[in-house]
Formats: structure tokens, C-alpha cells, sequence
């Protein structure tokens, strides 16, 4: 099966952002430098993966294999929310955790595991409205997506002086979840294969475009990190929904044909298996910030090697 190398390796660059985010990259040499890649340039990272995926369902839709494409994540998430059963379930329900809570991890999924069920959210609402026109398609992408960039800020900003108002806005699922950040980019995905929206500009109008989205992401995440009056993480980012699909657009058109899944495979691997990586370390070790991100980065891939081998006997595991 002929696959899209550059793809691949732009999926392995976003798996090994989404671990530095997490391992607090940069955070041992400056505050400001973290936050303007932990919460500024990484968070590129999910949407592009939403993007794609959302790309690809379009296939599944006309193929009418979205329901084997549905199984197939759901037995994903399935697989991975039991690998850390022992973090989500076992050691809060022996601590006596609000039964309320381990309910809402089982659906939201632990810690990087909401990207999952993410996506399961977002293809069944996508499928729910396939029919509809593009138009009003777009419309509740822009709808979507604003709702979900105006609950973070309000949260972040603390807006609202009600105490218990402001607790609900920064609630990370209240904004991170499958209406207002997964669906609005796995139907900008959808959409540009649907209508071949990246066949429409030249590599060098879409170079433009990545360089001022940048310049905009970091724009941005430098008046949060000054304005806000605080590090809080932010995932809904107004500038992300201009670059993401225009870095996306990029390596579709820079096509390299291959044969070879590995790239990919190392990509899910890694971005399945860091965050058991990152517990393990934080455990056994005082790394911090930089040293822990490249550490992290090869134990993960070390691992990974393991954890594809086992994939092509047990396969359900990526």
C-alpha cells in the first residue's frame, strides 16, 4: 500500500512535541521559554493530528468503512485505557476518588488518552452531519471552534468572579474535548479532502501563510504568558485553526511516496507510550524540563522498536 512519507514524518515531529510539551521542555533554562513552546509552538501538535485523521475519514465515509475505521480507534482507546488502568483507576479508587470523577476519565480517557476518544467524538458527530452542505459545515467549524477558544480565555482570564463559574471554564474537558477542539479540525480535514482544498494555492503562497501563522501562534502565546497573569496550559488557541491546516496542506503537497509504515508506527508508539515513559522517569530520576525531554524521547523510541514488534502479533495496539 503506497503511503505519504512526508506525512509520517510530520506525525513523528507532532508525537515527539506533544512528549516535550509534557515533559515541560525548556523549563530548567527559562519560564518564558517553556511557556512560548509548551504553550505556543507544541500546541500545533493535536490539531494537526485531527487534521489528518479527519483527511482520511473522508475516504472511510465514501468507502462506507467507517464503522470498521470507528471500531478499530475504540478498541485503541480500549487497549490503552487499560495499559494505564493502574494510574486512572486502581490507585484513585483505592484512595477513595469521587466515583464521579474515574467516570469521566473512563469517557474523556487519561491524561493523552482524550485525544482518542476525541476523535471516536468527532467522527460520530461528523457522521451525524455528512449530509449537510459545505457552507453550514464551515459555519459550525468557525461556531465549534470560537466556543471553545472563548471558554479558555475565559477561564484563564478568570472573567467571570463567580468562583464557581470560573472553576467550570477551567475545567481542561469543559473546552478540550471532541465539540470544540477535535471536531473543528477533523472537519477542516474532511473538508480539504472532500473539496481538494490543497490543490487550490502554490507551495510558496502556503509557505507564506505557515511563517505568518507562526509568527502569529507565538504572538499570541506571548500576550498569554504576559497578560494572563498566570502559566496556565492553554489548548484552544485562536491562531491554531489558521496554521494547522496550512502546515497540514504542506506536507500533503510535498507527496513522498514510500511503502513502509514504520515512521508512522513509531509515531503512534511513541505518542501511546510517553506519558508512562514521563511517569517512570519523574519517579526514578530528578530530570527536569530539557534533559527530561531528550531522555523521555529516547527511552520512547527504545521501547517503541518493542512495542511495533508486539503490534504484529497483537494487532490492536496501534
Amino acid at each position: 500500500m503506497k503511503r505519504n512519507i512526508s506525512l509520517d514524518i510530520l506525525k513523528l515531529a507532532m508525537a515527539l512535541m506533544v512528549l516535550g510539551l509534557h515533559a515541560g521542555f525548556l523549563s530548567d533554562y527559562s519560564k518564558s521559554a517553556e511557556f512560548l513552546f509548551v504553550n505556543g509552538v507544541f500546541r500545533i501538535a493535536v490539531p494537526i493530528f485531527f487534521i489528518i485523521n479527519g483527511y482520511y475519514f473522508y475516504s472511510s465515509l465514501v468507502n462506507n468503512t467507517q464503522v470498521t475505521w470507528l471500531k478499530k480507534i475504540t478498541i485503541l482507546y480500549l487497549v490503552w485505557m487499560a495499559f494505564y488502568a493502574p494510574i486512572w483507576f486502581v490507585i484513585p479508587y483505592l484512595k477513595s476518588e469521587p466515583i464521579a470523577n474515574i467516570l469521566i476519565t473512563s469517557i474523556i480517557g487519561y491524561h493523552h488518552l482524550w485525544y482518542i476518544s476525541g476523535l471516536v467524538g468527532a467522527a460520530l458527530l461528523l457522521m451525524l452531519l455528512k449530509n449537510i452542505h459545505t457552507l453550514p459545515m464551515f459555519g459550525l467549524i468557525v461556531l465549534t471552534f470560537l466556543i471553545g477558544v472563548i471558554i479558555q480565555y475565559s477561564g484563564n482570564y478568570h472573567i467571570f468572579k463567580n468562583s464557581n463559574i470560573d472553576e467550570i471554564l477551567n475545567t481542561t474537558w469543559i473546552h478540550r474535548n471532541f465539540i470544540f477542539l477535535s471536531f473543528p479540525f477533523f472537519c477542516t480535514g474532511f473538508l480539504i479532502n472532500k473539496h481538494s482544498l490543497d490543490n487550490l494555492y502554490s507551495n510558496t503562497h502556503i509557505i507564506i501563510g505557515i511563517i505568518f501563522g507562526i509568527i502569529l501562534l507565538i504572538i499570541e502565546s506571548f500576550i498569554n504568558l504576559n497578560a494572563s497573569g498566570s502559566d496556565d496550559a492553554f489548548d484552544n488557541y485562536l491562531s491554531l485553526m489558521f496554521i494547522c491546516p496550512l502546515i497540514f496542506i504542506y506536507f500533503q503537497k510535498k507527496y513522498t511516496e514510500g511503502k513502509t509504515k514504520s515512521i508512522a508506527l513509531y509515531s503512534s508508539a511513541i505518542y501511546f507510550i510517553h506519558s508512562f515513559v514521563l511517569s517512570s522517569l519523574r519517579y526514578i530520576t530528578d530530570f527536569k524540563g530539557t534533559a527530561m525531554t531528550i531522555v523521555a524521547i529516547v527511552i520512547s523510541v527504545f521501547i517503541s522498536f518493542y512495542i511495533i514488534k508486539l503490534n504484529r502479533i497483537i494487532k490492536i495496539i496501534l
